[in-house]
């Protein structure tokens, strides 16, 4: 993004617009690194995300092996079990799935996308470079 803005030129409006390339690499990542995302973070939760006692379990008399069997070193038991029903809302809930979907066609599909950005690519240069590779006597 930062590349995108730093690149960016005014247009004939005198509107200033980032880096087209930049901008479209950038959301063409995010459509696939989104998903990937969700995906390491339900492998990471794994079955933790099964085991996620409710406020009132933690008011009844399970309180205390609740506390002893979810607790770490870094975390009381109450406060993990909020981290993973965040991340169960991100990667297990029907948001969580509409999400994923939305993050990866919202600018539609992929391969439109990668149409777009090889359409606007800069080719010349490197094909000129391969071309002059390609001609050279070694």
């Amino acid at each position: 993004m930062r590349a995108a803005e730093a690149d960016g030129k005014l247009d004939e409006w005198g509107v200033f617009c980032p880096d087209p390339v930049l901008i479209e690499s950038t959301r063409n990542l995010f459509m696939t690194a989104y998903p990937w995302m969700i995906e390491i973070l339900q492998l990471l939760g794994s079955s933790s995300f099964l085991l996620t006692p409710s406020e009132a379990d933690f008011k009844s008399p399970l309180a205390a092996d609740i506390e002893h069997y979810l607790a770490t070193e870094n975390s009381p038991a109450r406060e993990r079990v909020r981290l993973f029903r965040l991340a169960w809302d991100l990667a297990g809930s029907a948001f969580g799935s509409r999400q994923v979907l939305y993050e990866r066609f919202f600018a539609s599909d992929p391969l439109t996308r990668a149409r777009v950005l090889a359409a606007i690519y800069p080719k010349a240069e490197l094909k000129e470079r391969v071309l002059q590779l390609l001609e050279r006597e070694d």
